[in-house]
C-alpha cells in the first residue's frame, strides 16, 4: 500500500513521540474509535476516502525540460532533462548535436512564419486545382502548376516530418511523433500527397483515398495558431459531453424510424395511374401528377393504385424527382426510416415529406406523427444540445468549491503579495525612468543654449500651427460639434436610403448633391478630430478604426474619381454609388456613441463587444468551412451531369455534356457557398440527394458535416455568442448610464419658468405704476373740482383699492409659483406646494389629514375664485366671510370624497349586503369555472366561425346567438366584479388585479359596439380572439413555468421591441448596399412563347414576342423592401431562391439570365451570418437573461448566494419526495410463487432480453420487390411479434398478481404496459380481419408497435447510467410542455386572423388548397406552423401578396356573396406583409426563444441537481432505504430505528459514520437535530416525520463533508418568504393515526429515561402482585440513575473546562 502512495505522490504524515501522546489524549477525549496505529499500516482506501485530512499531496518538484530559448544554460546547469525519447530512430541521442540544433531551430520564429507561409501555399495550390478534368479528360497548365506548387510545399512538408522525428523520436519513448494526432495527421498527409501524381480519373479506389487524406493538411492552419488549436482541442473535447444527450437523441431517432417503418411502409408506390389497372404487366404514373394518392382523390381521367396490390415489380425509377426527394424519401426499409427521420433533427424539407405522405395516409394521423417528431428533434433534442454546451459556462456547485476554498484563498493571498512586490518593483522603476528624464532634459536645455536662434526659429514658425491645432482641439472636444457630426449622418443616411426605383431625375441629382454636401463635412470632421484628438485618441477603439476607414473610404473616391476625369457629384454610376453608400455604416458609430439612444447603444456595444471577443471562434469557423469545401470539391466536382426539366427541376443524366447543379462544387467559388449551406442547413438535402442517385458518397459527406458543422460546431458557437452577449449586456449596463432626461426636463421648465416669473413680476410692476398714476391724476382731477370734501374719505378709498390691488399682485405671484414648481416638484415635493398655496390661517391649523387628502386642483379653484374675490373687496369684514365659508364647502367635498371612494360604482358601500353577497360569488370557486368554461366557449365558438361559411345557415345562425350570449355573460361578471372590488381606485380594484382585467373590458366593449351596430369586420373577431389570452393566466396559477415565461415576457417585451429597432437599423445598412445595385433589375418577362426564351433580351423584346412585363414580389427596389427581404433571409430556412434572383439579374429593363452574376451568393452568406446567427441570436439572449432573471425573482433565489441557492434547491427536492410503500409478500402460494419469480435478478433479466428481441424484430420488416417474398418474410416476422405479445401478457399478468393491485397502478409504466398490451392483442384480430380497411389496419399496428418500443426503457431503468442519461430529457419535458400550451394560444390568435383575411385567397403553387391554405382552422394552424418552423415561410407570404396584375387573375372579395360569385379566386393584400412579419417577430423570435430559454433553464436546474453536493440519486437511494423502515409509507419512524438509519444514510452521502453519528454523544447530536417528535395515537409511540428527518440529517451532512455552515439566510424576512415558498412543497401529514408534541429530539435522552423507569415500575408492580423477587428492578432502576448522574456531571466538567480561565 505505501508504495502505491508513494508512486501516486501521497504520503502518510509522520508522528512524533509528542505527537503521537496528544493523538492519543485526544483520542480519549472524543471517543473516537481507534483506527491509527504508529508501528502497523492499517491504511487502505476507505480510510483514505474517510479522512483526508490524514494524509497529504506532497507537491513534487516539477520536471525542467530543456527549452530551445535557453538550451546553453540548461545544458551547463545540467537541470534540465530531454523533453522527447532519449533516443530517436535508433541513431540519435539526446546529447546529439545536431538533434539539438534541430530542437533549437524548430521552435524559432522565423521557422513557424516560414511553415505557416507554406501551408497558405499549399492551401493556394489545392484550391487552384480544376476539377473540370474529369470531365475533360486532360490536365490544363493550371493543373500543372498546381500540382507543382503542392509537391514542392510536399517536400518542405516531408523535411519538417523527417526533423521533427529525428527530435522527438518516431513512435517510442516519451512525446513522440506518433504520440500526437496532430502529427499523426501531417505525417498521413506527406504520404497521401504523391497520389496527386496520379490519374484523376483512375479506377484505382487507393489514389482517390489518398487523394482525400491530403486535403487534412489544411488543418495545419489550426495546428500553427495556439489560439486556434486550443479552441479546436476544446470544441473536440466537448463531444464527451454530448453523450447524455445524443445517447437519448440516437434513441427517439430509432423510436420513431421504427414506428413511421410500420405507418408508411409501401405506401410511396400509391401513385395516379394512367389506366384502372395494368396493361401488359405495365402501370404507368402520370408525370405530370407528383404527388402520392390515396386520401387524397387522383383527378379525372386517373387511378389511384399501387404496383405492390397487382403482383407486379417495383418500378425503381418513377419517384426520382424532387417532389419525391429522388427516391430517398420513403419508409420501405429501417434505413431509409432511419434516413428520412435524421432529416427532421434540423427541420430541413419535413413540410415537404409531410404534405408527400399525408395524402396517401390518414392526414391527422400523419401530421400527429411528422410535428410531434420535428418538435421532439428540432426543438427539444436539439436545445438540448445547445444547453449542454451552454452548461460548460455555468457554476455548478458552489458547496463543493467550498471545501477547496481555503487552499484557494491561501493561493489568492499569495498572488495578492506577489503582486504587491511587482508594483513596488514598477513604480521604482518608473521613479528611476522619470529621474532620468529629467536630468536628459536638464542636459538637452543646457546644449540648446548654444541653438538658441534656430529654436526661436522654429517656434516662429510653428506658432500658426499651434493655435490651429488648439483650435481643432476645441471644436473636436466641443458639444456642439458632436451634435451636428451626429445630425449629418442622420441627415445622409436618410439621403442614401431616399434612393428608390423610378425615382425622378431631379429628385435623384438632390439626393446626389445633398450626398456630396455630407462627404464634404464628414472629410472636414475627419481633419479637425484627426488633428484635435491626435492619432492615438482618434484611432483608440475598434468602432474608431472602423469609423475611419469609412471616411478615408470616401476621400479615396473623391480623389480616385477626380484623376480618372469622371464626375464626382452628379454621377450615375451604380458601383461609384455603392461606395458612397458606404456611409450608412458611420451609423453603427452613431449608435455605439449616442446616450440618448441608450437600450440601442448599449445593444450595439454588446453586439460589437462579442464578436470581438469571440472572433477566433468565427476564424475557426472560416477554416472549417474551408476544408468543407475542398473536400466537396474532392468528392462531388464534375462527377455527376444534370439536365434542366421544363419545370425548373434538375434530373441527373448519365453523359458529361449536362450541366450543373443550382448548387455545386464545382470551382472553389461554388464549393464555398456549398458548403456555407450545409452550416447553415440551408436545402443541403436538395443537393446531397441530386448527387447521392448517382454517387454514394454524397450522402455520407452531407451527413457527416451537417453532424460536425451544423448541429455540434454551430451550436457551440451559438452557446459561446449567447454566454458571451449576456456577460457583456450585463457588464456595459453597469458601465454606462441613461442620460437622466428627468433633470434635464426640471432644468428646462426651471430655466423658462423663472424667464416667464421675472416677465410676470414686471408686466405687473409697470400695471401697479400705471394704476397708481392714474390714481393720482384722478385723486389731483378730484380735489380740483372738489377742494371743500374732507380728505380722508379719499385716502379711505385708496386704501382699499390700493389693498385690492396688492391681494391681486400676490394671488398671481403665488399661482405663478404654484404653476412653476408643479412640472418639476409634484412627486417629489407635493407638500411644500401645498403648503405655499394655503392662507396663513390653514397652515397652522391643518392637520396631517388634511394634508393628505389635499386636492391640487381644488385649491388652484380656490386661488382663482381669490382672486376673483379679491377684485371685488369692499371691506375686510366681506373677505373674511368669505374665507370661513370656503372652509365649510372645502371640508363637506372632503368627507364625500373620502365616502365615494370607499363606494364602489359610487353606489354601494363595503357594509352593503348586496356587496358582500357578490363579493362572495365572486370570489367562489364555481364562479372562476364558469368563467374559464366562458372563455373556453368562446374559443370554440371562433374556431368554428368561418368566412366560407353561409350566414343564412343554421351553424352561423347558432354561433351569433351564442356570441349575444357570451357577450351577456361577460358584461354581467365585469359588472359583478367592479360591485365587489370596484373599477380602479382601490389596490384590489378590477383593472388593478391584472393587464388581463383590462382586455377583457376592451374586448367586452369591442364585442357590444360589435352586436349593436352589426359590424362583421376581421379585425373586430381578431380583439374577441385575444380572451384566449388569459388561459395563459389561468395556466400561470397551475404551472410555475408558465408563470416564468408570462414574466420573461413581460419584462422582456421593452428590450426586444428595442432590440427590434436596432435589428432594423442594421437591416437598413446592409440592404442600401444591395438597393444601390439591384434596384429595378428584378424584372422578367412571363407569358410568352417558350420558343422565344433565348431572343428575349430586355423589356422592349418581351413586348414584342407578346409577353408581359412584371416584377418580383420581393425585390431590393426600395429600402422597406430591402430590408424586408433581407429580414426573409435571416428567418427562412430556403432563401436560395431569392440568391438567385439577384445572381440572375443583369441590368434595368434586361431580362435576367441565369447565373449571370453569382458573386451575390457571397452578400447573401456574410449576411446570414450577421442576420441570423448574430441578430437573430441576440433575441434568444435577451429572452434567456428575462427568463433567468424572472424565474430568480419568482424563487427569490436574488435574496441568496450560491451556496443557499444550491440548499435550498436541495431542500425543495427533499419536500417533493414521498415515502414509498414496500411490496408485502402474499399470503396466497400461487401468488407467493409469482412474487417470488418477478423479484429473481435473472427473470428481470429474461425479460429485458425479450424486449430487446422483440424491438429487433419489428426493425427488420421491409418491402421486397418480389410480393411473394414480401407476404412470406413479413408473415413470419408477424407471427414471432405475435409470439412476443402473447409473452408479455403472460409477464404482465405475472407482475399483476404477485404485487398489490394499489401499488401496481401507481406505476405508470404499469398503466402504459397494461394499455399497451391489450392494444397489441387487440390489433391481432384487426389484422386478421378483412372487414377492416387498410388506413385502419395501418394506424391501429403502429399504435401497437409504439406501445411496444415503449417497453425499452424498461431497460434503459435497469442501468443506472443510461437512466441518467435520460433524465436530461425527462427534466425538460415540464417546460416544454408549458411552452407548447403558451404557442398553441399564440397559434390560435393568428390562425383565426389568417382565416378571416386569406380564406378567399386563389390557389397557387404554395396554396393550393390542400397542403397550405386558410379555409379551414386545422390546416391553416399547419400552415402557421409551418411559416414557425422558419422553412419557405415567404412563400406563403409571396402567395397571399398576390394582385391583380397581367400574369395574375383574381378578384378583390370580402363577403360570402362574392365567394358564391368567383369562388376561390380572390386576390391577396398587402396587410399580409403586417401578419406574417408580426408572426415572426412575436412567435418566432419571443415565443420558440422562450423555448430555448425555458430548455436551458431545465438542464441548468437538472445538470446542478446531479453535480450538487446532494444529488437526486443520493436521494432516491435515501427514499429506498426509508422504506425499509416505513414499509407502509406512512413517513415517520421510531426513534429506535433512528439511529441505524443515520449511519446508512452517512454511507449514501459519502460521510465518515464516525463523523455523522456519535454513539457516546447521543444527546449533543439530537439536539444539533433539533427534530420534532410525533406521537402515535394508537399506541402512544415517539417518532420521527419524514421530512424532518432528511432534511436535518442532509444538511449536518453537508455541514460534515464539505465544511460549510451558511447555508440559511440570516435575514428574517428572507427566511419567512422561503419558509413560505417551501410551504407550497411540504407533504401535508395525516393527522389521523399521528399527532405533534411539543418535544423535540433534544429531548429524546429523558424521554427515554422516563419510559424505560416507567417500564420498570411497570414490572415491579407486576411482579408484586405475582409474589416475584422485584429487588432486580430496584438494581436496574439505581443503575439508570447512575448513568443520568454521571452523565450530568460529565456535562458540567465540559462546561466548566470550557469558560475562560
Amino acid at each position: 500500500m505505501s508504495n502505491t502512495l508513494k508512486q501516486i505522490g501521497v504520503e502518510w504524515l509522520t508522528f512524533p513521540k509528542s505527537r503521537q501522546d496528544e493523538a492519543i489524549h485526544q483520542q480519549t477525549i472524543l471517543r473516537l474509535n481507534s483506527f491509527i496505529h504508529f508501528e502497523n499500516e492499517i491504511f487502505n482506501w476507505n480510510n483514505i476516502i474517510a479522512k483526508p485530512e490524514l494524509i497529504e499531496i506532497k507537491a513534487k518538484k516539477p520536471i525542467q525540460y530543456l527549452s530551445p530559448e535557453t538550451i546553453e544554460d540548461d545544458l551547463l546547469q545540467n537541470d534540465a532533462q530531454w523533453p522527447f525519447a532519449e533516443n530517436s530512430l535508433f541513431l540519435f541521442k539526446s546529447d546529439n548535436p545536431f538533434r539539438m540544433s534541430l530542437f533549437k531551430s524548430f521552435n524559432e520564429k522565423l521557422f513557424i512564419q516560414v511553415m505557416r507561409f507554406i501551408t497558405l501555399l499549399n492551401i493556394i495550390a489545392v484550391c487552384l486545382y480544376d476539377y473540370q478534368s474529369r470531365i475533360n479528360k486532360q490536365d490544363e497548365n493550371r493543373n500543372r502548376i498546381s500540382i507543382t506548387m503542392e509537391i514542392f510545399c510536399n517536400i518542405i512538408f516531408g523535411l519538417e516530418c523527417f526533423g521533427s522525428i529525428i527530435v522527438k523520436g518516431f513512435v517510442l519513448g516519451r512525446n513522440a511523433y506518433l504520440k500526437s494526432w496532430w502529427n499523426v495527421v501531417n505525417f498521413l498527409t506527406f504520404i497521401s500527397t504523391w497520389s496527386i501524381l496520379g490519374d484523376i480519373n483512375s479506377e484505382n479506389q487507393l489514389i482517390h483515398i489518398l487523394r482525400v487524406i491530403r486535403l487534412f493538411r489544411a488543418l495545419r492552419l489550426i495546428q500553427d495558431s495556439k489560439i486556434l488549436k486550443k479552441q479546436f482541442d476544446a470544441f473536440i473535447g466537448s463531444f464527451q459531453r454530448l453523450g447524455p444527450i445524443l445517447i437519448p437523441l440516437l434513441f427517439v431517432v430509432l423510436y420513431y424510424s421504427i414506428i413511421g417503418l410500420h405507418l408508411f411502409m409501401g405506401i410511396t408506390e400509391y401513385r395516379c395511374r394512367e389506366t384502372p389497372v395494368p396493361v401488359n404487366q405495365n402501370w404507368q404514373a402520370v408525370d405530370d401528377i407528383k404527388f402520392l394518392c390515396g386520401i387524397w382523390e387522383c383527378p379525372d381521367n386517373s387511378y389511384c393504385g399501387s404496383l405492390a396490390d397487382y403482383n407486379l415489380q417495383r418500378n425503381m425509377t418513377e419517384n426520382v424527382i424532387e417532389q419525391f426527394g429522388f427516391g430517398f424519401i420513403r419508409f420501405d426499409d429501417f434505413f431509409y426510416s432511419l434516413f428520412v427521420v435524421f432529416t427532421f433533427l434540423n427541420v430541413t424539407g419535413w413540410s415537404g415529406t409531410t404534405f408527400m405522405f399525408w395524402r396517401a395516409m390518414t392526414t391527422y394521423i400523419t401530421a400527429f406523427y411528422f410535428v410531434s417528431l420535428i418538435f421532439i428533434l428540432a426543438y427539444l433534442l436539439s436545445n438540448l444540445l445547445l444547453a449542454s454546451f451552454y452548461e460548460s459556462f455555468l457554476v455548478l456547485s458552489s458547496i463543493k468549491r467550498n471545501k477547496n476554498m481555503d487552499n484557494e484563498q491561501e493561493v489568492i493571498e499569495n498572488e495578492i503579495m506577489k503582486k504587491k512586490q511587482q508594483q513596488i518593483m514598477t513604480r521604482l522603476a518608473q521613479i528611476n525612468e522619470q529621474k532620468s528624464k529629467k536630468r536628459n532634459t536638464k542636459k538637452k536645455y543646457q546644449i540648446s543654449l548654444y541653438y538658441q536662434d534656430e529654436e526661436d526659429q522654429q517656434n516662429f514658425l510653428s506658432e500658426h500651427f499651434q493655435k490651429f491645432l488648439n483650435i481643432s482641439t476645441i471644436i473636436a472636444k466641443s458639444n456642439a460639434f458632436k451634435y451636428i457630426n451626429c445630425a449629418v449622418i442622420i441627415m445622409s443616411a436618410i439621403v442614401i436610403v431616399s434612393d428608390h426605383h423610378k425615382i425622378s431625375p431631379q429628385n435623384y441629382q438632390n439626393l446626389l448633391i445633398l450626398d456630396f454636401i455630407c462627404i464634404i463635412f464628414f472629410i472636414f470632421e475627419f481633419i479637425i478630430s484627426l488633428w484635435g484628438n491626435g492619432l492615438a485618441e482618434q484611432f483608440k477603439e475598434i468602432i474608431d478604426i472602423f469609423d475611419s476607414i469609412v471616411i478615408i473610404s470616401q476621400i479615396i473616391l473623391m480623389i480616385v474619381l477626380f484623376f480618372l476625369g469622371e464626375p464626382i457629384i452628379l454621377n450615375n454610376n451604380r458601383y461609384i454609388n455603392l461606395v458612397k453608400a458606404f456611409k450608412m455604416l458611420r451609423l453603427i458609430k452613431l449608435l455605439y456613441i449616442a446616450r440618448i439612444f441608450y437600450s440601442i447603444s448599449v445593444l450595439a456595444r454588446c453586439l460589437i463587444q462579442t464578436l470581438n471577443k469571440i472572433k477566433d471562434m468565427i476564424l475557426l469557423f472560416i477554416i472549417i468551412i474551408l476544408v468543407t469545401s475542398l473536400f466537396g470539391q474532392e468528392f462531388l466536382a464534375y462527377k455527376v451531369r444534370f439536365e434542366q426539366l421544363e419545370n425548373g427541376s434538375f434530373q441527373p443524366v448519365d453523359s458529361s455534356e449536362g450541366i450543373s447543379a443550382p448548387i455545386n462544387y464545382e470551382g472553389l467559388g461554388n464549393s464555398l457557398m456549398a458548403a456555407t449551406n450545409i452550416f447553415y442547413n440551408e436545402e443541403w438535402h436538395i443537393t446531397m440527394l441530386l448527387y447521392g442517385e448517382k454517387i454514394w458518397v454524397s450522402l455520407f459527406y452531407h451527413i457527416f458535416f451537417i453532424l460536425l458543422g451544423q448541429i455540434l460546431f454551430l451550436r457551440l458557437l451559438l452557446a459561446v455568442f449567447l454566454n458571451e452577449f449576456c456577460n457583456q449586456l450585463k457588464k456595459i449596463e453597469q458601465e454606462i448610464k441613461p442620460i437622466n432626461f428627468t433633470q434635464y426636463y426640471k432644468n428646462a421648465v426651471g430655466f423658462f419658468a423663472q424667464i416667464l416669473k421675472k416677465r410676470q413680476r414686471a408686466k405687473i410692476h409697470s400695471i401697479t405704476q400705471n394704476i397708481n398714476a392714474a390714481h393720482q391724476q384722478q385723486a389731483k382731477m378730484q380735489a380740483q373740482t372738489q377742494g371743500h370734501e374732507p380728505k380722508k374719505n379719499v385716502k379711505l378709498s385708496m386704501f382699499y383699492e390700493l389693498k385690492a390691488q396688492k391681494d391681486v399682485i400676490n394671488a398671481n405671484n403665488d399661482l405663478m409659483d404654484y404653476k412653476v414648481q408643479t412640472p418639476t416638484n409634484i412627486l417629489s415635493n407635493k407638500e411644500s406646494i401645498i403648503d405655499c398655496l394655503r392662507k396663513p390661517e390653514e397652515k397652522k391649523d391643518g392637520s396631517d389629514d388634511q394634508v393628505k387628502d389635499h386636492n391640487i386642483e381644488e385649491e388652484v379653484n380656490e386661488l382663482d375664485d381669490e382672486s376673483n374675490d379679491n377684485e371685488n373687496i369692499k371691506s375686510p369684514s366681506h373677505a373674511n366671510d368669505h374665507t370661513s365659508s370656503r372652509k365649510m364647502n372645502q371640508n363637506i367635498r372632503k368627507s364625500m370624497r373620502r365616502e365615494n371612494s370607499e363606494k364602489t360604482l359610487f353606489i354601494f358601500a363595503p357594509e352593503s349586503d348586496f356587496r358582500m353577497l357578490v363579493t362572495a360569488l365572486v370570489t367562489n370557486i364555481q364562479f372562476r369555472i364558469f368563467n374559464f368554461a366562458l372563455i373556453l366557449l368562446t374559443c370554440i365558438r371562433i374556431a368554428l366561425l368561418s368566412p366560407l361559411e353561409d350566414p343564412n345557415s343554421d351553424i352561423s345562425f347558432i354561433l351569433q346567438v351564442g356570441y349575444i350570449f357570451l357577450t351577456v355573460f361577460y358584461i354581467l361578471v365585469i359588472l359583478l366584479n367592479c360591485i365587489a372590488f370596484g373599477l380602479y381606485k382601490n389596490e384590489q380594484s378590477f383593472f388593478r388585479q391584472s393587464i388581463y382585467n383590462i382586455f377583457s373590458f376592451v374586448i367586452t366593449i369591442v364585442d357590444l359596439i360589435t352586436l349593436i351596430f352589426d359590424i362583421s369586420h376581421p379585425l373586430s373577431k381578431f380583439v374577441t380572439s385575444l380572451r384566449i389570452l388569459q388561459f395563459i393566466q389561468i395556466g400561470a396559477v397551475f404551472s410555475k413555468n408558465i408563470a416564468y415565461a408570462q414574466a420573461s415576457l413581460l419584462n422582456a417585451f421593452t428590450q426586444m421591441i428595442q432590440l427590434t429597432i436596432f435589428c432594423l437599423i442594421l437591416l437598413a445598412i446592409y440592404g442600401v448596399l444591395a438597393l444601390k445595385l439591384l434596384k429595378g433589375t428584378f424584372y422578367y418577362c412571363d407569358a410568352y412563347d417558350g420558343m422565344y426564351k433565348d431572343l428575349i433580351i430586355n423589356k422592349e423584346d418581351c413586348f414584342d414576342y407578346g409577353g408581359s412585363w412584371v416584377n418580383q414580389i420581393l425585390t431590393f427596389d426600395t429600402i422597406f423592401q430591402s430590408i424586408l427581404i433581407l429580414f426573409c433571409t435571416a428567418t427562412s430556412e430556403n432563401w436560395i431562391p431569392l440568391v438567385q434572383q439577384a445572381w440572375n439579374a443583369v441590368d434595368v429593363d434586361h431580362q435576367p439570365i441565369q447565373n449571370y452574376n453569382r458573386i451575390y451568393a457571397f452578400y447573401f452568406q456574410l449576411f446570414f451570418f450577421l442576420g441570423n446567427l448574430c441578430l437573430l441570436n441576440m433575441f434568444i439572449g435577451l429572452i434567456v437573461n428575462a427568463y433567468q432573471e424572472a424565474k430568480m425573482k419568482a424563487q427569490n433565489f436574488h435574496l441568496l448566494d450560491e451556496t443557499q441557492r444550491e440548499w435550498f434547491q436541495i431542500k425543495m427536492q427533499i419536500y417533493n419526495m414521498q415515502p414509498l410503500v414496500k411490496s408485502k409478500k402474499p399470503s396466497n402460494y400461487i401468488r407467493k410463487i409469482l412474487f417470488q419469480m418477478v423479484k429473481q435478478k435473472y427473470f428481470k433479466i429474461f425479460w429485458l432480453i425479450i424486449i430487446f428481441c422483440n424491438t429487433i424484430v419489428l426493425s427488420l420488416y421491409f418491402q421486397r420487390s418480389d410480393q411473394k417474398v414480401d407476404e412470406d418474410y413479413n408473415q413470419i416476422l408477424d407471427n414471432i411479434n405475435s409470439v412476443f405479445v402473447f409473452i408479455f401478457a403472460f409477464e404482465i399478468i405475472c407482475r399483476f398478481l404477485a404485487k398489490d393491485k394499489s401499488l401496481y397502478f401507481k406505476d405508470n409504466s404499469n398503466i402504459l404496459d397494461s394499455i399497451g398490451i391489450w392494444w397489441a392483442i387487440a390489433n391481432l384480430f384487426i389484422r386478421n380481419h378483412e372487414d377492416y380497411n387498410f388506413y385502419f389496419k395501418r394506424i391501429s399496428n403502429a399504435i401497437s408497435i409504439a406501445f411496444q418500443l415503449q417497453r425499452n426503457f424498461r431497460i434503459i431503468k435497469r442501468f443506472n447510467n443510461l437512466e441518467k442519461l435520460f433524465s436530461s430529457i425527462f427534466s425538460v419535458i415540464p417546460n416544454s410542455l408549458s411552452m407548447l400550451f403558451i404557442m398553441f394560444i399564440f397559434l390560435f390568435i393568428y390562425t383565426t386572423l389568417g382565416m378571416d383575411m386569406f380564406a378567399f385567397i386563389r390557389t397557387q403553387s404554395n396554396l393550393n388548397g390542400w397542403d397550405q391554405h386558410f379555409r379551414k382552422f386545422s390546416t391553416a394552424m399547419f400552415s402557421l406552423i409551418k411559416v414557425a418552423s422558419s422553412e419557405s415561410w415567404w412563400f406563403i407570404m409571396i402567395d397571399t401578396l398576390h394582385e391583380q396584375q397581367p400574369n395574375f387573375a383574381c378578384n378583390y372579395m370580402s363577403t360570402f356573396d362574392d365567394f358564391q360569385k368567383y369562388g376561390f379566386n380572390g386576390c391577396g393584400t398587402p396587410y399580409a406583409y403586417l401578419y406574417f412579419v408580426s408572426f415572426h417577430l412575436i412567435f418566432s423570435l419571443m415565443i420558440l426563444n422562450l423555448l430555448i430559454a425555458s430548455v436551458l433553464g431545465a438542464y441548468e436546474e437538472h445538470v446542478k441537481s446531479e453535480e450538487s453536493a446532494v444529488s437526486k440519486y443520493q436521494l432516491n437511494d435515501v427514499l429506498s432505504l426509508w422504506r425499509n423502515y416505513d414499509p407502509e409509507g406512512k413517513g415517520l419512524i421510531n426513534y429506535k430505528d433512528f439511529w441505524k438509519l443515520s449511519s446508512e444514510i452517512a454511507i449514501i452521502f459519502g460521510v465518515a459514520q464516525d463523523d455523522l453519528l456519535d454513539v457516546n454523544n447521543k444527546k449533543n447530536f439530537l439536539k444539533v437535530l433539533n427534530i420534532p417528535i410525533y406521537e402515535s395515537k394508537e399506541s402512544n409511540m415517539l417518532c420521527y416525520q419524514f421530512h424532518d428527518v432528511i432534511l436535518s440529517l442532509t444538511k449536518i451532512s453537508v455541514t460534515l463533508k464539505y465544511g460549510v455552515t451558511n447555508l440559511e439566510p440570516t435575514d428574517k424576512a428572507v427566511q419567512q418568504k422561503l419558509r413560505i415558498q417551501l410551504g407550497d412543497h411540504q407533504r401535508k401529514e395525516s393527522t389521523n393515526m399521528f399527532k405533534p408534541t411539543s418535544f423535540n429530539s433534544g429531548d429524546m435522552v429523558a424521554i427515554i429515561y422516563i419510559q424505560k423507569k416507567f417500564r420498570l415500575w411497570k414490572k415491579r408492580v407486576q411482579l408484586k402482585r405475582e409474589g416475584g423477587d422485584y429487588k432486580i428492578i430496584y438494581n436496574e432502576m439505581s443503575d439508570l440513575k447512575n448513568l443520568v448522574r454521571k452523565q450530568i456531571e460529565m456535562e458540567e466538567q465540559d462546561l466548566q473546562s470550557k469558560k475562560p480561565e
